[in-house]
């Protein structure tokens, strides 16, 4: 009785505030919120219930330097009673659970604590790789060509952030200028801020240069085609770091092609081969002394309806195990797809190509753009093709694109 009786006093007092902002107040208002039995309804969105308590900002309930929730109670049976005023970005609201607060309206009420300004719409949808934002390629044109000078990308976060989002909307860039010794590779990254370095079985940062017996296809002289790197790790890498440290052999010239584009047209023109090409588990598989690592996936792989990630690798295909695990008309099927799909691969007008010279970095989306290169001349002596590799994790390049640090606060 106590709490009823509180409560119908705080109740209320809010009333009485209510009726004292007239009608000026309830034309002003942005959202014309309403309560009904499904929930809390602002604009066009519809909060839950006990969403709508979930989201509370107030100070009891909601932590301004972690940005995470101060409890993990249960709201389930929590009902909304009551709507106040509406400021900027946030509505206040009273629920049967006794306890008043305030609900964002805005992305700044969400994550901004009502004041820290968020990043532009077009760079969050570029970090969770959502297909509408990113710009499919089929053709080397100017933009996805554009040489970034090094001395200009870390000369603001500003262009620093702008590099980024270009990367990301087509899964490839070209950075120029960029110091060039065997240490510098540490240097840029640190210097971009883009940290930690992804480790894997070749170390954080590999040389790729010629070797006359190679541990791996990548540190011969042959021609390579278009490729993922490592399509057998679980967690394929995503950010490939690609930094030119010498190259006057004869050849060797470097390609791209953006799988997405290619994914796109099969889906439109073949889309019973897409299918083949987003289900049937290829095998992959990676061995030598000392090394065994093996794994099942699709070629396309889908977040929801957007195309997530590719994984196409010749030369660690598991081609014996693919016929042991699928039956022959299957296979044959596939393989009908597969070679579709390498066809528009192979097609050199599809390609970006270039020598890459000293100095140059291309960050590479290993999940959407494959890799290749020209064959080359290994001698002779005093010459050498030394390229350094590296990765760094989706999330941490996310993080660099979208973060605000205290300065901007």
């Amino acid at each position: 009785n106590e709490y009823k009786s509180y409560l119908s006093v705080k109740m209320a007092v809010w009333r009485i505030g209510q009726r004292a902002a007239g009608a000026a107040y309830l034309l002003s208002s942005r959202y014309l919120a309403t309560i009904t039995s499904a929930g809390l309804h602002l604009g066009e969105t519809t909060l839950l219930h006990h969403e709508s308590r979930l989201l509370c900002r107030c100070k009891e309930c909601w932590g301004r330097t972690s940005n995470q929730p101060l409890h993990t109670k249960d709201f389930t049976e929590v009902k909304v009673l009551q709507t106040g005023q509406e400021s900027e970005h946030f509505l206040e609201v009273s629920w049967d659970d006794g306890h008043q607060g305030f609900v964002p309206l805005t992305e700044v009420g969400a994550y901004g604590n009502g004041s820290q300004a968020q990043p532009p719409s077009l760079h969050y949808d570029l970090s969770l790789r959502r297909n509408k934002s990113q710009i499919f390629w089929d053709r080397p044109t100017s933009d996805v060509t554009r040489n970034w000078k090094w001395d200009e990308v870390v000369a603001s976060d500003d262009m620093t952030r702008a590099f980024i989002a270009h990367y990301m909307q087509y899964g490839l860039a070209f950075l120029v200028g960029t110091p060039f010794t065997l240490n510098s590779t540490e240097e840029i990254l640190s210097r971009l801020d883009l940290h930690p370095i992804w480790d894997n079985i070749f170390g954080r940062i590999s040389s790729v240069k010629y070797q006359s017996d190679p541990m791996n296809q990548a540190f011969n002289s042959q021609y390579l085609e278009l490729h993922t790197d490592m399509p057998y790790y679980t967690q394929t890498p995503s950010v490939y770091l690609f930094h030119c440290i010498a190259n006057d052999l004869e050849g060797g010239k470097s390609f791209w092609g953006d799988t997405f584009s290619a994914a796109r047209h099969i889906r439109s023109a073949e889309p019973e081969m897409h299918d083949l090409l987003s289900t049937v588990l290829i095998p992959f598989r990676q061995y030598r002394q000392g090394w065994y690592m093996a794994g099942k996936y699709p070629t396309f792989e889908f977040l929801g309806p957007d195309l997530y990630r590719t994984r196409v690798c010749g030369f660690v295909a598991d081609n014996h195990a693919f016929a042991r695990d699928y039956d022959a008309a299957l296979r044959a099927d596939w393989w009908e797809a597969y070679h579709y799909l390498r066809q528009l691969m192979n097609d050199t007008s599809r390609h970006v190509s270039r020598k890459l010279e000293p100095g140059e970095m291309v960050f590479i989306d290993n999940w959407r753009v494959q890799h290749g290169r020209e064959a080359f001349s290994p001698g002779p002596l005093g010459k050498s093709r030394v390229m350094q590799a590296s990765y760094i994790e989706w999330t941490h390049l996310q993080n660099r694109l979208l973060r605000v640090d205290e300065a901007e606060r």
